[in-house]
């Protein structure tokens, strides 16, 4: 069967409908923005496009409910159609049918909040979370751009990568400082992605953030390919590096857990006594 030519890999430019580009980098700037909602002005100058321009297409945009406008400030956000269509690629993914229950239980066994990722244009994103009943936890959104470098899920699929996905994700995102733990270096990335590899888990020890301390494993589907990683996270008060060694081994048995019923059976790592010794307050 042939290729339909809409599906062919095309030279840059090709077939590139410019009014279209610029509607969905308009989507783009709604989704990926921290502010609740934008103004025609906002927006204007963040995508450096006339007024009018930006004007048209959200009119269209709006006809077609992919952005709407709040009824208060005048601003405008995502539509609820966005949310049906990503709900849709979502379920899409029958893994989570199948690690939904087993994260929950850990999010049960833990007391801390569980995030699920997956690795997707040399980014993590998050796309389940499950809170904690203690009175701080993680507040981080569902959708949000995660650094593979520095936090646990980040780690735990980048480990997984081969050398080239890693160097391209280093070139492109760079390996930025955010605590004074982060590792800033590809040496050290890749000593530690190799640890990872060899122990089953990674460890964000204060990386990404001051005083947040997460510990996460991987998923495998039938074939072995690391589809997505989770994380046990919470304040450092609380994931003290004495409770490392447990949440180690309780994310471990969970990501076999998972994979085991997609398919593929993880080897078990032979035990190590440094888990606790490498993490430090």
């Amino acid at each position: 069967m042939k290729t339909p030519p809409a599906t062919r890999t095309l030279p840059p430019g090709t077939y590139t409908v410019k009014s279209l580009v610029k509607a969905l980098r308009i989507v783009e700037l709604l989704s990926d923005g921290e502010q609740g909602t934008y103004t025609l002005t906002e927006l204007s100058r963040g995508l450096h496009l006339h007024v009018s321009t930006v004007h048209r297409l959200l009119v269209n945009l709006l006809r077609q409910g992919f952005v709407e406008m709040d009824p208060v400030t005048g601003g405008y956000r995502l539509g609820f159609r966005v949310l049906r269509m990503g709900l849709k690629v979502l379920d899409r993914m029958d893994f989570r049918r199948v690690a939904d229950p087993l994260l929950q239980q850990l999010n049960r066994a833990t007391e801390e909040t569980v995030h699920l990722a997956i690795f997707h244009g040399e980014r993590a994103i998050s796309i389940e979370k499950f809170g904690t009943p203690q009175p701080v936890g993680l507040t981080a959104p569902l959708g949000g751009v995660l650094s593979l470098h520095c936090t646990g899920v980040g780690k735990a699929l980048l480990a997984y990568q081969d050398d080239a996905t890693v160097k391209r994700v280093v070139e492109s995102s760079g390996l930025q400082r955010y605590t004074a733990r982060t590792i800033t270096t590809l040496p050290q990335l890749r000593k530690e992605l190799a640890r990872i590899r060899e122990e089953g888990y990674s460890v964000d020890n204060e990386e990404a953030m001051d005083g947040l301390r997460c510990v996460a494993a991987p998923i495998f589907d039938h074939a072995g390919k690391v589809i997505a990683a989770f994380s046990v996270a919470g304040p450092a008060t609380r994931v003290t590096p004495a409770r490392v060694p447990e949440l180690a081994r309780l994310v471990t048995e969970t990501s076999r857990q998972i994979s085991f019923r997609l398919g593929f059976n993880v080897p078990r790592p032979a035990p190590k006594q440094a888990a606790q010794g490498r993490v430090t307050e």
